[in-house]
């Protein structure tokens, strides 16, 4: 009978060079006890709170240890070992920034990434090196993260290219952007991340889900741009998706975690059919910009975004179609478009129309039950503030960019969200923004206070 899969928690990890403390949670793959001679891969892990299972009612999980089993037991994937690191809370500094704080955080937030990077190489690598059976070279050793936790896996992973052989990073902080009526594209961008080229034999995955809000596929496929002026080949050592419909949270990192894990320790299967998807309306004018994205899906669940192909266009006096998937549209009128990749073809018909903007204009209503100290202001989706008007009613006016996708709870104060009427958790709220809209929305319940700090206290550990 085989065994099965088991988490060993470490507490109290001190680190000297954080001068902190924190919980490490360490997968152990089946037959890990019973093959007593096998070392294994290691894949490391930031925000490891979340990795494996919630820590409160209602919170959510990556669940990659589930993901992990399946594609074991399926033999689509070596078993590996991995190494959750739970992340400390931002008091005085960020554990995942190196060299950049975003301007709105800076007056109080300062770099830690520096210490966090010393801490995994020469404290954590060293301790689970030493108590369990590990691969240590860079050919077997990954690191992995999301949001701010994948631009902490740029900066150690690219810098360290003797240690982490495989990188990925899912929805990656690259780009602060924040709502600017001012700026033509409704956006004020600020880079985050400080160039750094990959080494020849790192493997590297990268992500963005379509509905992240203000994290755009934009932002990441330029760094994937950037890794293969270094000499990273797509398909084989680098791969980067598109993922539609995805969100900015655990739950949407987990269910496509088995992505990078088949890329970096896994067997991606065979090619199985391509897909051109996104908007296939386009303006002649107005400055919105359209990309085709073109999915390539494999018969192991793999999934990659094609990132440069050959587009045969059947009327090419309405548009043309660049090998990066970029559309230039030159005419009014309608054509049909079809890529040709990897020996499969997919064809969509695009419309060309006089005019389409960059950016569409969403307001938003939401009616909040009633309180003894009312917020001046609530959070309603990434940089959407929401300003108390009378009656417990929070309005506000968005130019954003169009086609974003939003999906989110409303929020009052720090991770504060609104619930069910009766406590429990609330299912995200979701639009697309691809026209003008108007938004009307009811707060049941705000989430209590107390248990929330409770909660952060459960999950971050001590913070010094």
């Amino acid at each position: 009978m085989a065994s099965s899969s088991a988490i060993r928690t470490v507490e109290c990890f001190k680190s000297a060079s954080l001068n902190n403390e924190r919980r490490l949670f360490v997968y152990l793959p089946p037959g890990y006890d019973r093959e007593a001679g096998r070392r294994y891969p290691v894949l490391y892990m930031h925000a490891g709170q979340r990795a494996f299972a919630p820590q409160a009612p209602g919170a959510e999980s990556w669940n990659v240890h589930l993901a992990a089993d399946r594609l074991i037991e399926a033999g689509a994937m070596e078993p590996i070992l991995i190494v959750a690191i739970a992340h400390v809370r931002p008091v005085v500094s960020n554990e995942y920034y190196h060299f950049i704080v975003p301007a709105e955080e800076a007056p109080g937030i300062s770099c830690a990434g520096l210490a966090y990077e010393d801490f995994l190489l020469n404290e954590v690598k060293p301790y689970i090196d030493a108590r369990f059976r590990t691969l240590p070279g860079p050919g077997h050793t990954g690191l992995m993260g999301s949001s701010a936790g994948a631009l902490s896996t740029y900066h150690i992973g690219l810098r360290n290219p003797d240690v982490f052989g495989k990188l990925a990073m899912l929805s990656p902080y690259f780009v602060k952007a924040r709502l600017d009526e001012r700026s033509p594209s409704g956006l004020q961008e600020e880079v985050l991340y400080r160039r750094h080229r990959a080494g020849p034999d790192q493997k590297v995955w990268l992500d963005i889900g379509d509905a992240e809000g203000l994290f755009l596929p934009r932002h990441v496929l330029g760094v994937v741009r950037e890794l293969q002026e270094d000499g990273l080949r797509r398909g084989e050592n680098i791969a980067f998706l598109e993922q539609p419909e995805a969100a900015h949270q655990e739950a949407d990192w987990g269910e496509r975690v088995h992505l990078p894990l088949l890329f970096l320790f896994g067997r991606i299967g065979r090619l199985v059919s391509l897909e051109l998807v996104g908007r296939t309306r386009i303006g002649l004018e107005g400055g919105h910009r359209v990309r085709v994205n073109a999915l390539l899906r494999y018969d192991s669940g793999f999934a990659r975004t094609v990132l440069d192909g050959e587009y045969a266009v059947e009327n090419p006096d309405v548009l043309e179609v660049l090998p990066d998937g970029t559309v230039v549209p030159k005419k009014p009128g309608t054509t049909a478009v079809t890529l040709a990749a990897c020996g499969l073809t997919a064809t969509a018909v695009f419309e060309v129309v006089p005019e389409l903007s960059t950016t569409v204009r969403v307001e938003m209503t939401a009616d909040v039950p009633p309180e003894e100290e009312p917020a001046d202001a609530i959070y309603g989706g990434m940089g959407m503030r929401l300003v108390r008007a009378d009656d417990g009613r929070y309005a506000g006016r968005f130019a954003v960019p169009r086609d974003s996708g939003y999906r989110f709870r409303f929020t009052r104060g720090f991770r504060r969200f609104e619930t069910r009427a009766d406590g429990g958790a609330l299912p995200n709220r979701a639009f697309r923004a691809s026209d003008d809209t108007v938004l009307h929305y009811k707060v049941d319940r705000w989430e209590d206070a107390s248990s929330r700090t409770a909660e952060r206290r459960s999950l971050a550990g001590p913070a010094f």
